[in-house]
């Protein structure tokens, strides 16, 4: 969800869900042009693109629909799978599973890339970026990036709602109360999703600099 209190000065000015540029690190690098940004060799990163359709066949099904025996065995032994099936799978029943499920997620794609590369003699990392995905213009540069340091928006008497799902990004206007941020808050803001709140349970949970929302016995921070 990510809401919380700031206290800025009353003309603070920084423009609503524009992330605060003390938290962007000026020394930035660029994606790897070799790997584009996978940290892979080119044979595991082709690997990998066809994992959800072969990019020299069009329209032809990717391979996580077609998985072999090493490929469910590696998936089981890695403790996936095992909220969808009671006993370890076979293939066919796993590729007819992904086809009308849920469905394979990123974690499985990547512990099966990976497997099958080994299995096939050529996994390894990108010898441009070293395995990194990206890239610094010079040594100087990537030092002063990793000793930089965010920069907090300047304190002051207002009361401003920000989000913190990113670095950091102003949410509303600033007021001169809080009664004042609670009232637009419970017109204007939402605790999560859609979900909102009146301005007392605003008041609560900014006082408490603790934004929620309850659905039954859930709690969503």
């Amino acid at each position: 969800m990510g809401r919380e209190l700031r206290r800025v000065p009353l003309d603070f000015n920084w423009p609503l869900k524009a992330r605060w540029i003390g938290y962007l690190n000026p020394y930035r690098s660029i994606s790897c042009p070799a790997c584009d940004g996978s940290g892979l060799n080119p044979e595991t990163k082709r690997l990998e693109d066809n994992w959800y359709t072969y990019s020299n066949h069009d329209g032809q099904e990717g391979w996580r629909h077609r998985l072999e025996q090493e490929d469910v065995d590696v998936l089981w032994n890695s403790g996936r799978l095992k909220h969808d099936f009671a006993e370890k799978p076979s293939a066919e029943e796993v590729n007819k599973w992904s086809r009308h499920g849920i469905g394979h997620d990123v974690i499985n794609q990547w512990i099966c890339v990976k497997a099958r590369a080994k299995r096939l003699g050529f996994y390894g990392k990108c010898e441009l970026c070293k395995g990194d995905g990206h890239l610094f213009v010079t040594e100087e540069v990537k030092k002063l990036h990793e000793e930089w340091q965010d920069i907090e928006p300047p304190k002051g008497d207002g009361f401003q709602l920000w989000e913190t799902t990113t670095e950091g990004s102003p949410a509303s206007p600033v007021f001169s109360t809080l009664e004042e941020l609670c009232e637009w808050c419970a017109n204007n803001a939402t605790t999560f999703a859609s979900y909102k709140a009146t301005k007392e349970e605003w008041f609560d949970m900014l006082s408490k600099d603790l934004v929620l929302h309850k659905e039954g016995n859930n709690v969503f921070l």
